[in-house]
């Protein structure tokens, strides 16, 4: 049968979702995470130089954003609440109804994308809400309800969609978690804790085989398990080819009609950069409302359907509710990129964007960064990278200012224009984009104003602002956690951020404001003097270019600011006079390389206003932060706390008497 509120489903739709089912993707490998940094930035003396120009003075094509307006209030107490001016839209969808939307208008219309073997396979919106219907209908035949989630450990895919929907249309949370918990881990701990902190009534497997010995290890006998390849052996089986033949009944239409917007759709887990992952309650009316928000910043969204292609995990919000959800939300197309932001795994990336001309591109700092020398070798990239792109956005972390540079320079070689790059700032908590800038930026870290609909509550702290929010978009709390969900709000219901952002013009703060890092990074040296971590980073970052690629701040409660860096081997070799195969060894230790790296800290510490400035020692590491080691998170980008909790015997180096042969300092 069919649901009423679609009088006749899209017959074509079903059949070939059908089809798809029963002819599966030819297995493939399945691409390994993120297990580190690029290994191969693109520096000036490159194959492809660098464009004789100031990319600069170049103006940006034209692209139709969201206005810079707000309005403020400063408090008697000192705070300052900020608001855009712009009125927000009244929300009346959730993303269930609004694929039905796009559904009912125009059902051929491409959703997703994904590899399928050595070609792509499509999946409609007319095909998304004929199997979103089917599966809602078989779940309601498995002990799963508002209170017993669907846990879902799967990479991105067209399957991973289908479940993911299928559990919002049916009224039950789907909680997606990280693949790395089953994947990367050992002793599954982290997974197990995770799995009992929900209490699923099910668990989805992307497939049997591969997650076989985590769901073994970590999701209890009496939790159904329903696999989207083979079995689990020994475990109560489901198998999502059979779901997508369940015809909808007249309870799960009934049960569809029922879900209103402030029910939870989805749990998940924070990436744990600040401490352990908590388990966040996101209601329909956050990712409803969210997207109508940002559908006013990215104002060209109303006028052309978003075309993206993206790496980004959807167990994370970003990847998952905002990316996701944009193409959902404008009826747009997704394509699922297999590739990462690794030198072995972006030549998928390369593919794709060959074969798709997009027009928004949303990437962390590292995807930016392994794309760039690609960009600047291959022609037919280029031009199709840029041929239709509109708007670029980074996050996740800052993106250091050589490569913004290296990216507009690009740009204008092959367009005559640079392509607005914006960011924000966001939280699993918060929809995820509660903060957005819509114009140009300078090459800045901007974290813009923010979307229209929600407050900012800006309180003193030191020479910047600790950020707070409150709207529709904001999280009600954590899942069975009332203790986390009691210490994440102040007294006015305002979230509790931990980021700190300072005004771009104190005397107008309307203008907007600079990400400044987190309370949590933040540190005092022994003399009682704050060290801001992000700015200092970044100020690293660019004077030790293209040698370091990352670095972590140390300095807790010590008498000097240190650093732990990590070094782009190929740079290194370079800077060294070395050949492309010497050891890693015998070239972070070369003398050479070692006496171009004090210079710079020297000229650095020059410009210094105080010791709270001044890095005076650095040992380069070899082994760079990865999701098998923790250190890396799902959005790749470090994690300092757990740098430096697992390298603590490294920090404890930096500051040896007399320095270990290591260190290279200047004090």
């Amino acid at each position: 049968m069919s649901c009423p509120s679609v009088a006749n489903p899209q017959r074509r739709g079903i059949r070939l979702s059908r089809l798809a089912s029963a002819i599966r993707c030819p297995a493939r490998a399945i691409a390994k995470a993120p297990a580190g940094r690029s290994q191969a930035r693109m520096t000036h003396d490159s194959a492809v130089a660098s464009p004789a120009i100031d990319s600069s003075a170049y103006p940006t094509r034209p692209v139709r954003m969201g206005t810079k307006a707000a309005t403020i209030e400063r408090r008697p107490d000192g705070s300052v609440l900020v608001r855009h001016a712009t009125e927000p839209v009244a929300v009346t969808q959730t993303w269930n109804q609004r694929l039905e939307m796009w559904a009912t208008a125009d059902p051929e219309r491409v959703f997703l994308t994904e590899a399928c073997g050595d070609t792509r396979r499509a999946w409609t919106f007319g095909e998304a809400l004929a199997d979103a219907r089917a599966i809602a209908a078989a779940l309601m035949r498995l002990p799963l309800s508002a209170e017993r989630p669907l846990a879902i450990l799967a990479e991105n895919s067209i399957d991973c969609a289908r479940i993911t929907l299928g559990a919002m249309f049916a009224g039950v949370p789907a909680a997606t978690i990280s693949p790395s918990y089953a994947l990367l881990a050992t002793d599954f701990t982290k997974l197990a804790a995770v799995i009992a902190s929900l209490n699923p009534g099910a668990v989805y497997v992307a497939d049997g085989e591969r997650y076989a010995a985590a769901v073994i290890a970590a999701v209890p006998n009496d939790i159904p398990v329903i696999s989207g390849g083979d079995a689990v052996s020994g475990r109560e089986m489901h198998f999502l080819a059979d779901m997508l033949s369940t015809a909808p009944s007249p309870l799960s239409c009934e049960r569809e009609a029922a879900v209103v917007m402030d029910d939870i759709a989805k749990i998940l887990f924070t990436s744990g950069s600040s401490g352990t992952p908590k388990p966040v309650t996101i209601s329909h009316r956050m990712l409803a409302d969210n997207r109508a928000q940002n559908m006013l910043v990215f104002a060209f969204l109303q006028d052309e359907p978003p075309v993206m292609l993206d790496w980004l995990p959807w167990h994370h919000t970003f990847g998952g509710n905002n990316n996701f959800g944009f193409a959902l939300w404008a009826g747009g197309t997704l394509h699922i990129d297999e590739g990462r932001p690794t030198p072995g795994g972006v030549a998928a990336t390369i593919a794709n964007l060959k074969r798709y001309p997009i027009n928004l591109y949303m990437s962390s700092p590292s995807g930016f960064e392994v794309l760039i020398p690609h960009l600047r070798a291959d022609p037919a990239l280029r031009r199709a990278f840029f041929s239709k792109l509109k708007v670029m956005q980074y996050g996740g972390a800052s993106l250091a200012t050589y490569l913004w540079a290296e990216i507009d320079d690009l740009a204008v070689a092959e367009t005559g224009h640079r392509i607005l790059m914006v960011s924000g700032i966001g939280s699993t908590e918060c929809g995820p984009t509660p903060m957005q800038s819509s114009w140009e930026q300078h090459r800045k870290p901007e974290a813009g104003l923010p979307v229209p609909g929600v407050t900012v509550k800006l309180i003193p702290f030191e020479d910047a602002f600790e950020l707070r929010f409150a709207g529709d978009c904001v999280t009600r709390g954590y899942w069975k956690r009332p203790d986390l969900t009691a210490a994440a709000f102040d007294d006015e219901g305002f979230f509790l951020t931990g980021d700190l952002v300072k005004a771009i013009d104190p005397d107008r703060l309307e203008d907007g404001f600079l990400f400044h890092g987190r309370t949590s990074d933040n540190f005092k040296l022994t003399s009682g003097t704050w060290v801001t971590v992000l700015p200092l980073r970044l100020k690293l970052l660019s004077a030790l270019a293209p040698v370091l690629q990352d670095a972590v701040i140390a300095g807790d409660q010590r008498d000097r600011v240190t650093a732990i860096g990590f070094p782009d081997l190929v740079a290194a070799r370079r800077i060294a006079g070395l050949s492309e195969d010497a050891e890693a060894e015998s070239v972070l230790g070369h003398p050479v390389l070692r006496a171009w790296i004090a210079e710079r800290l020297r000229t650095l510490a020059a410009g210094a206003g105080g010791s709270s400035q001044r890095i005076v020692r650095v040992v380069l590491e070899a082994e760079s932060p990865s999701l098998a080691n923790g250190e890396l998170t799902d959005k790749a980008a470090a994690s300092a706390r757990a740098v430096l909790t697992r390298r603590a015997s490294v920090v404890d180096e930096l500051y040896a008497s007399p320095p270990s042969p290591r260190t290279i300092g200047i004090d």
